[in-house]
């Protein structure tokens, strides 16, 4: 909904600070080492979507239904979305807050 309404229609903050928002900023705050950014030594979690095509579908009387637009999602380094359809793969796992 993020990425649709308020990047894309609403325009009240930018994409690349939505993306901080859901990616970066929690995975700092809970001090989950190696996730939230790219680059060497980090876990290889990455979304592929098309910003002009992303649209959630989900509502409080219909609540389970997948978003539109995301292309390619993988997780620890195995696709789970390929072009836009689900695999087999289950490589997620459990991510517990640093004290």
């Amino acid at each position: 909904r993020v990425l649709a309404k308020y990047v894309r229609e609403e325009k009240v903050i930018p994409l690349e600070e939505a993306v901080r928002k859901m990616a970066a900023l929690p995975a700092n705050i809970l001090k989950i080492k190696n996730r939230g950014l790219i680059g060497p030594g980090y876990y290889a979690d990455l979304l592929i979507f098309n910003p002009d095509r992303v649209q959630d579908k989900a509502t409080f009387t219909d609540p389970l239904q997948y978003s539109e637009g995301f292309d390619y999602v993988i997780i620890n380094g195995k696709i789970v979305i390929d072009d836009d359809r689900m695999t087999d793969a289950l490589p997620g796992k459990v991510l517990r807050h640093k004290q």
